[in-house]
């Protein structure tokens, strides 16, 4: 669910002056290209400052009511899409043990140990793990799930 588009200099230089001004000035810093579609940092591979938004997929690759697995500046992030028009986002590192989780119908489960995370909210729905799944700050752009990192 990643995408490759380049970050152009227009949006760099937009994103140093969001990142000095506050991190939730970075989803209004992304510039538009000549198709009307937002471009997002980074290519694949490369790395950006605390603070900026990454596309993860198309919002239509996601069912209302299920899940599913991304990657944002290398990190895997889980997305549970609960209405038409919203999405959540979480980082996919189990809080117990510190495996990846995977999408499961409604729920993220890890694989290593059986913990089971509600896909709205991030909870514990069964152990081992005690706290919740980390939140992400998620956004619909357009046709694209964002995430803040």
């Amino acid at each position: 669910m990643n995408s490759g588009n380049p970050l152009p200099r227009r949006f760099l230089l937009l994103g140093t002056a969001a990142t000095a001004t506050g991190g939730a000035l970075a989803l209004s810093a992304c510039s538009v290209s000549p198709s009307g579609s937002t471009t997002v940092p980074p290519a694949p591979g490369a790395s950006a400052p605390p603070g900026h938004p990454f596309r993860i997929g198309k919002l239509s690759e996601i069912n209302v009511g299920g899940t599913a697995t991304g990657k944002a500046n290398g990190r895997t992030v889980v997305v549970f899409r609960p209405e038409d028009r919203k999405v959540v986002a979480y980082d996919a590192t189990c809080t117990h043990a510190g495996c990846p989780v995977a999408p499961a119908g409604t729920n993220f489960e890890c694989p290593c140990h059986g913990s089971t995370f509600n896909g709205s909210d991030g909870s514990v729905v069964t152990g081992p793990a005690r706290r919740p799944l980390t939140p992400l700050t998620a956004a619909i752009d357009g046709d694209w799930i964002t995430v803040v990192l």
